[in-house]
């Protein structure tokens, strides 16, 4: 018994799971809607790419939460578990077949949507579409989404009911993704930060709230995605947010995408490091 065991037999699980399913062919269907609502309103894919990062960033993230939480504390509520750590199989061994299984569905969602996205594109828009941007476009995603069910799994491995998985994982959501992007002007990082530097009489720079904002890996993914629009930031207004050659911290590409990373390997380790302190009953 190893890690590829539990991989594959969670697969075995995942094929008969509606939520597997629904997770790639929602997620394909409304990408899909994207391009073809925005046929007769721009010439370029790689426009409407843009507006499709934001419903990756934002609206992925549910899709992915029925995924990943219960992925460890369904299995710790319902006795498999036992059963399974019973089985020559060490806590390390079925974390990382739980993590890599959730995290095959993410990407995977990722690749069938942009696939169909460009297929969409090259057929009916005006320019065609650039795969290698396509391509790179789904690379930076999926980078996002590992950060994103490396988080949430880490959650699940946290709890000892479903319901504090489930809440656990849509709490995270709220703050990591409409909290720290200011979606709600009343309840934000901003108005925290300015609570908080208010209190202590102190000056925080717009520099630093920004690199403090981009800490998320949502915000993080979406700033990132300057890789996929290199060459074409003057074609379009949207494409205003990004600010290359700038010296700010914040908005190199290359400490967004480390953002990302350090979230996956930071949630997975706090992750296993809980579950294997748990007292699995």
């Amino acid at each position: 018994m190893s890690a590829y065991t539990v991989l594959r037999d969670d697969f075995r699980n995942a094929r008969r799971s509606s939520v597997v399913l629904g997770v790639i062919g929602v997620f394909t269907v409304l990408t899909a809607l994207v391009f073809v609502s925005e046929i007769d309103i721009y010439d370029d894919a790689y426009r409407t790419l843009f507006d499709v990062t934001m419903l990756v960033g934002l609206v992925f993230p549910l899709f992915l939460a029925p995924l990943t939480y219960l992925s460890i504390a369904g299995d710790r509520s319902g006795g498999a578990m036992k059963y399974v750590l019973g089985l020559p199989n060490s806590r390390l061994e079925y974390y990382v077949g739980k993590f890599v299984s959730r995290a095959s569905v993410a990407v995977a969602a990722i690749v069938v949507a942009v696939f169909v996205g460009f297929v969409v594109a090259a057929a009916t828009f005006t320019s065609g579409a650039d795969p290698v941007r396509f391509l790179s476009f789904a690379a930076v995603s999926a980078l996002y989404a590992l950060a994103m069910v490396s988080i949430f799994v880490a959650i699940s491995a946290s709890s000892a009911s479903r319901s504090r998985a489930m809440f656990g994982v849509f709490g995270s959501y709220f703050v990591l993704v409409p909290f720290m992007f200011g979606f709600l002007p009343v309840l934000s990082l901003g108005t925290l930060v300015d609570a908080v530097s208010s209190l202590l009489g102190v000056t925080v720079s717009a520099e630093t709230e920004e690199l403090i904002t981009m800490l998320s890996p949502a915000t993080a993914y979406l700033q990132s995605t300057e890789l996929v629009f290199r060459g074409v930031f003057d074609q379009y207004e949207a494409f205003g947010m990004f600010s290359p050659g700038s010296d700010n911290l914040a908005r190199q590409a290359w400490f967004t995408v480390l953002v990302m990373v350090g979230w996956t390997v930071a949630a997975f380790g706090a992750g296993y490091a809980k579950f294997r302190a748990s007292e699995l009953g």
